[in-house]
């Protein structure tokens, strides 16, 4: 009876742990404190109007939305079907303001960060594309969508 109990509480352990992967976190600077990503759905419509491409190599698909880069590693990544009624639930974003709100979001960490440990944080170099989990939902047909997560790559200013 023991042996079942300690089998069962380290599958837990184990099944709850396994919920959030190290890099759906970030930290603002070497050795600081860890947060979770918040995380950003965009729709991918390829339209005549709208800016969307998809390109397909290998083992990479690429995205392109409005200016923005968004890459699909199947190495690294799973992508998952799912009802397009999820979309009611699901707030989805604008890849055109996407950069905007990234930054925003960085500068608002940085603010509480700073005033809390009474340091100073420069900006990235990189831009603040590390700090969101974002997912492409791609429709293909009428009841039906695929969710990517991606790698947000690209992005101009």
């Amino acid at each position: 009876m023991k042996k079942r109990i300690c089998f069962l509480v380290c599958l837990m352990v184990n099944f709850i742990s396994a919920q959030t992967k190290s890099n759906d976190y970030f930290s603002l600077y070497k050795g600081g404190e860890k947060y979770l990503k918040p995380i950003k759905y965009i729709l991918f419509e390829i339209d005549k109007d709208n800016e969307a491409e998809k390109k397909e190599d290998e083992s990479k698909i690429y995205f392109y939305i409005k200016r923005q880069r968004f890459i699909f590693d199947i190495k690294k990544y799973k992508k998952d079907t799912c009802s397009t009624a999820i979309l009611k639930k699901l707030k989805l974003e604008n890849a055109e303001n996407l950069q905007n709100k990234a930054c925003e979001f960085f500068k608002k960490k940085k603010g509480e960060i700073e005033k809390q440990k009474k340091v100073t944080l420069v900006y990235p170099p990189a831009g603040c594309q590390s700090y969101f989990k974002v997912y492409v939902l791609e429709k293909i047909n009428n009841n039906e969508l695929i969710k990517y997560e991606v790698d947000w790559e690209y992005s101009e200013f």
